[in-house]
């Protein structure tokens, strides 16, 4: 498996002690990201054109969701560095994209390239770095198979969330990829995309075994005529920094918690944010939040999530 990323610049040892950061300046969800110190979010300071990597693991912090949203920024494919948009473009309340008609082409990134009529040229250089085919369990029923520049490496698959994961494919370039992929995502039994919300609600209903995952890869491959190159691997370090929590403590916020997010976190698994609270593990998805101005609050929970233990039955 590929060696984990490393983030960029992480947030100042003074900001250990602060409540609210940066108050006075709109700071945006620009993404989320994995590096050496664990799951980390991506935050845009507006006002400084400045890029921020907050660390989640182990974290206490609140976020509240505003509704104004801002450009998040391009991104090079050549150097994989990101900035923030250089014109500050707010974006419209019901816009799918979360960048500018200008940093979605200077990007020039489409990962269903092999769809498009047209190949940027950024795109074009991309697809002719080496790729891998994967293969991610997120829970039983649910294989999905893609592929990943090499210079992604397990990034790639911590982004999506998948519990477990193996490699069984390298190729020279991303179309030679694309031929094994198409060629399994026509299976029945395997996907080729997954709703960020199924993938959320996959989490907290049903329990992960790594060793169930480990299974249902290898008969999946087996079935399917592939060999396993590398894994399968346990995601779960990556996210947690240990094993998964229990399924059993593990739930979506019941109450009126929609725009906020607070508590202290145990883990990050894809864009899913795991908050403890009251011996209970509350479950935000923030891929939603890209793009929107948000008020972060360090060692401070700002929202208690309304809970009560259910009751055992007397038979």
């Amino acid at each position: 498996m590929p060696a984990r990323a490393k983030s960029a610049e992480a947030l100042t040892e003074s900001l250990k002690a602060m409540t609210r950061f940066k108050p006075d300046h709109e700071i945006v969800l620009a993404g989320f990201g994995y590096a050496d110190d664990g799951p980390h979010l991506v935050l845009n300071d507006i006002d400084e054109a400045k890029r921020y990597v907050f660390p989640v693991l182990g974290r206490t912090f609140s976020l509240r969701r505003l509704q104004k949203r801002y450009c998040t920024g391009p991104f090079d494919l050549k150097t994989f560095e990101a900035r923030c948009c250089p014109n500050k473009v707010e974006l419209l309340p019901d816009m799918k994209e979360t960048q500018c008609p200008a940093c979605i082409e200077e990007t020039g990134f489409n990962p269903s390239f092999y769809f498009a009529t047209t190949i940027s040229p950024q795109q074009r250089a991309y697809n002719l770095t080496p790729h891998f085919v994967y293969m991610a369990y997120f829970a039983p029923g649910f294989v999905k198979v893609g592929i990943s520049s090499e210079t992604r490496g397990v990034e790639r698959l911590l982004e999506q969330g998948a519990r477990a994961a193996c490699v069984i494919g390298r190729f020279e370039n991303a179309d030679a990829a694309r031929e094994l992929e198409a060629r399994l995502c026509a299976e029945e039994d395997i996907y080729e995309t997954m709703r960020a919300s199924k993938k959320c609600d996959l989490l907290v209903e049903v329990p992960y075994r790594f060793e169930e995952g480990a299974s249902a890869l290898r008969a999946t491959a087996e079935a399917h005529d592939v060999a396993i190159l590398e894994g399968p691997f346990d995601l779960s370090p990556y996210y947690f920094g240990g094993p998964s929590p229990s399924v059993d403590e593990m739930t979506l916020p019941q109450d009126d918690a929609d725009g906020v997010c607070a508590g202290r976190c145990v883990g990050m698994v894809g864009a899913d944010l795991v908050f403890r609270q009251k011996e209970m593990n509350f479950v935000t998805l923030v891929k939603e939040w890209e793009s929107h101005v948000v008020e972060l609050y360090v060692n401070e929970v700002v929202h208690e999530y309304a809970y009560e233990p259910a009751q055992m039955m007397l038979l």
